[in-house]
């Protein structure tokens, strides 16, 4: 049976009136330097396998006009046959339970395991542009597993999803095929088709307060530009991946419509630029590389953004502390659910954030995103 409750969430930008004494959950929280443990590809047909097939390099950052055409081939593409929410954290599992023995999460203690989206979206929740947000947890075997959930609004829109809206989508794809290679001394391949199901992650470890974060990332590429990157080890070791990976530096891709007037510009400083920074963030990237382009899909400017100069950048549209802060206080939060009854076994709790800043809290005792297969063999 569920059980539901409403609270009222504390308001990021009034916090000083909530705050009670020098432990209450606000205060100058950091992130540790997120550290990588792991990493997987994920091939056309959305399977698992634990190795750097998938891994992507930026060899090059063109310099004046451009002409991408992000048209380019693209009814060969073969399309993206998930998303998010219907393939939950599946995959997340998986690498869970192939790198098992080595991560020992329960000698860890790993307060929090989720795919770095989820925290994107808490950080970003904390500004007074927000929306609905729904993340649905469960508690097993001492950690606290998250995963977002699509809201009502999210399922109506993409249902009604415009043929405008997936070439929107399908131009992002192509636009990482104009800059990404497949080896570290090779050049971008785009005549063949676009295969949106294939995806390289890292897997990272962090702390953020009193928290221990797991987290899986998405990356796009590695930086080759500036610096000598050999090819990855061809040995299927994993400390020698592990060790190739961390040696390295990673970059986000965007691209954005051309801005032509001081709307735009605000829009895109206050809410594109602030997911991307809490990427950059999460991810310990090195910076963003975003594509302007024209209304008819030509990108014809590239302009690169250092993670920390994005702040800078934005100053005046949001706080970085903030968001940072928010996404403690929410995380400790969370974890106050769950140690008010001493739960030992699987149970679930939702938690729907309304745009009045108020939180709807539902328990549940069967847990709808951890399967039987990954519960049976993670005991």
């Amino acid at each position: 049976m569920e059980t539901r409750t409403k609270e009222k969430l504390i308001d990021s930008k009034n916090k000083s009136k909530h705050k009670q004494n020098k432990n209450d959950y606000w205060g100058q929280i950091s992130l540790s330097k997120p550290y990588i443990i792991g990493y997987m590809s994920v091939d056309i047909d959305r399977q698992y396998f634990s190795n750097l097939s998938q891994l992507k390099y930026l060899t090059e950052i063109p310099r004046g006009p451009l002409h991408y055409d992000l048209n380019h081939n693209i009814n060969a593409a073969v399309k993206r046959t998930t998303d998010t929410n219907n393939e939950m954290i599946s995959l997340l599992l998986q690498f869970l339970l192939d790198r098992k023995t080595y991560l020992d999460l329960q000698n860890k203690n790993i307060d929090f395991i989720c795919y770095r989206r989820v925290l994107i979206s808490i950080m970003c929740n904390a500004f007074d542009h927000v929306e609905p947000l729904i993340i649905s947890t469960c508690y097993y075997n001492g950690s606290i597993y998250l995963c977002t959930l699509d809201t009502l609004q999210e399922t109506m829109k993409k249902k009604s999803r415009t043929k405008e809206e997936e070439k929107f989508c399908a131009w992002g794809y192509k636009f990482e095929q104009y800059l990404l290679s497949d080896q570290p001394n090779s050049k971008p391949v785009i005549e063949r088709p676009v295969i949106e199901n294939e995806e390289f992650s890292l897997f990272y470890n962090a702390s953020l307060g009193s928290h221990n974060l797991l987290y899986g990332a998405q990356i796009d590429g590695v930086i080759t530009t500036n610096c000598e990157v050999s090819n990855p080890p061809k040995e299927s070791n994993v400390e020698s991946n592990l060790d190739y990976l961390r040696n390295n530096e990673y970059v986000e891709l965007k691209t954005n419509r051309h801005i032509e007037n001081y709307r735009q510009d605000r829009n895109f400083r206050k809410f594109k630029l602030l997911r991307c920074w809490c990427q950059c963030y999460l991810a310990n990237l090195k910076g963003l590389l975003v594509g302007f382009r024209n209304q008819n899909g030509v990108v014809q400017r590239l302009q690169w953004f250092d993670t920390q100069d994005i702040v800078e950048y934005c100053q005046n549209e949001w706080s970085p502390q903030i968001a940072i802060d928010y996404l403690n206080y929410f995380l400790s939060y969370i974890k106050s659910c769950y140690t008010a009854k001493n739960y030992s076994y699987p149970v679930s709790i939702t938690f729907q954030l309304n745009a009045d800043k108020t939180i709807n809290v539902i328990e549940n005792p069967k847990c709808d995103f951890l399967p039987e297969w990954y519960v049976n063999k993670g005991n």
